[in-house]
């Protein structure tokens, strides 16, 4: 018996592959049309249908924006209706994603081995592989196997699945009526989606989704390893600074990451319902880890792969909203002001009456217009040389010392932004001095406070140089949040609240004997801006 293995995505399955499957599964394996002979022929008709379904484990991107478990009844439902015709049956195997690489073909054919137990060990002699991609055809006929080449070749191109999910991803739940997209799905897909309606909702949210990358994240230049092990390392100091204003009931932690700071809720609000929302498919996947391995102490704890700009919630069912480290992210990424009005408005109808939205993150200083003298280590590292490397390789930053830093900080910060939009923030400077071991830059109080609080990531310096850090101060946060509807609460009479700090590890850490600030003729030191603030706006009850 011979086997016909169709390695893929699988996003939905088409008119073209249903005609196709059925033409070559009738026929001998040599008797296919425009077969890529390999170096062995297997002999029989064929029996059976694999089909691969690759990036198994990932499901949250414009790539791939549909689950595995329903990518696979759908696949499931169209080899069934294939099998009405031609004397086959299937298998069904999911191939978790393992990045680019040129064993992509032996990885697929070792999984659907190790998988079934080795009950199907599919070579060249006893196999024909269905493929139309030519990086994949190549993969497959370096290991000697005959390439049925389905869309391959064939003029005028058929329409292929990533081009009807294109097509749903503009269009969602109107896709019955447009007949590009009908014509162009298998009789079985057609049903799939019309019985699985959050499929084609799900898809248009993706593709609609004007800050989502094409990959399922908010930047493409951020190392989400690096990113998510320095918030775990401080993500219970984080928690114990908010705990206090929590109000247990429905939970929400909007820009969750990787759902660590819901672990430490979970275990201090036991009898609570979580939600965490992120737009980072790969924050997802380490969320679901954790809900797996039972981190979240058996609390209910839901995640959303959602733009924080959506209605998430109904109006009126939420007791606190969390939002740790992740405004200054909306003001980058999207509008600025406009956006972050927008998401405060969305909160304040979210909320209970009562109800918090509790703000951690970076904040600017107040006068960030004053003018300051910013003095920089010198001999802690390397100057920039005159041809600066286009790729900001981490080692190399930091092996700067603190004052090349700050010079590289000045052409690096929004300079993207500042390409499409000449408003953007720019970090203006002169040189007041040079010694040995300092050296000295005129400025403004804002853009020392956006360099202190970037200065130290290295291994995330592209991000970090698109997000703005201090565009409002706290008493302007405070200012925004009541033009929006909410109470300011405040802490007095040892009671949490609100407040604006300097981090003293950061202080100790980052700052001590690497930088410090003075009055712009230099004669007084002054003391370092607020690195954070806690904002806790509470919805009015009547």
């Amino acid at each position: 018996m011979t086997t016909l293995l169709f390695p893929g995505r699988h996003l939905v399955t088409t008119r073209f592959q249903e005609s196709y499957l059925r033409q070559i599964l009738n026929l001998a394996p040599a008797a296919i049309p425009n077969l890529r002979r390999g170096k062995h022929m297997p002999a029989e008709r064929f029996g059976r249908v694999v089909y691969a379904i690759t990036s198994s484990n990932q499901d949250h991107s414009r790539y791939n924006p549909i689950a595995f478990h329903l990518r696979a009844v759908g696949v499931d439902r169209f080899a069934c209706s294939i099998e009405m015709t031609c004397a086959v049956t299937h298998r069904i195997v999911g191939i978790p994603h393992y990045g680019h690489t040129d064993d992509f073909a032996a990885f697929t054919l070792k999984e659907i081995r190790d998988q079934s137990d080795r009950g199907l060990d599919l070579t060249p002699e006893n196999t024909v592989v269905l493929c139309s991609t030519p990086e994949v055809i190549s993969l497959y006929e370096a290991l000697g196997y005959s390439v049925a080449p389905a869309e391959f070749g064939v003029v005028p191109r058929p329409v292929v699945p990533i081009d009807l999910v294109r097509l749903i991803g503009g269009v969602g739940m109107e896709w019955a009526g447009k007949p590009e997209i009908c014509d162009g799905l298998s009789s079985a897909a057609r049903t799939w989606l019309r019985d699985f309606p959050e499929i084609p909702a799900r898809i248009a949210r993706i593709y609609q989704d004007p800050l989502t990358t094409q990959d399922g994240s908010l930047t493409e230049t951020r190392n989400y390893s690096t990113y998510a092990r320095g918030m775990s390392e401080i993500v219970r100091i984080k928690f114990l600074e908010i705990v206090d204003v929590i109000k247990p009931g429905r939970i929400v932690d909007e820009g969750c990451a990787d759902g660590a700071l819901l672990v430490e809720a979970a275990k201090a609000f036991p009898d609570s319902d979580f939600y965490g929302v992120d737009l980072s498919s790969e924050f997802a996947a380490r969320f679901q880890e954790r809900q797996r391995a039972g981190e979240f102490s058996g609390a209910y704890t839901h995640f959303l792969l959602r733009n924080l700009m959506d209605p998430l919630f109904e109006d009126g069912s939420i007791d606190t909203t969390i939002c740790n480290s992740t405004l200054h992210e909306l003001w980058s990424y999207a509008e600025q002001e406009k956006t972050v009005r927008h998401y405060l408005a969305l909160k304040l109808a979210q909320l209970r009456p009562g109800g918090r939205l509790v703000v951690r993150d970076v904040v600017g200083p107040e006068d960030g217009a004053v003018p300051v003298m910013l003095k920089c280590a010198n001999d802690d590292g390397l100057g920039l040389p005159e041809n600066l490397p286009e790729h900001r390789d981490p080692a190399w930053l930091q092996s700067l010392s603190t004052s090349a830093r700050f010079r590289l900080f000045a052409m690096d910060f929004l300079a993207e932004r500042r390409t499409r939009d000449v408003s953007a923030p720019t970090i203006a400077y002169d040189q007041a001095g040079e010694a040995t071991s300092m050296c000295s830059f005129r400025t403004t109080l804002r853009s020392a406070a956006e360099f202190l609080s970037k200065k130290d990531y290295a291994d995330n310096w592209r991000s970090e140089m698109h997000e703005e850090f201090c565009f409002w101060s706290h008493a302007r946060w405070r200012d925004e949040v009541r033009r929006a509807g909410f109470e300011v609460l405040d802490a007095r009479d040892g009671k949490a609240g609100s407040r604006v700090y300097v981090n003293p590890w950061v202080v100790e850490n980052r700052y001590r004997g690497k930088v410090s600030l003075w009055t712009a003729d230099g004669s007084t030191e002054l003391p370092f801006p607020p690195t954070n603030h806690i904002l806790v706006a509470v919805k009015p009850r009547a």
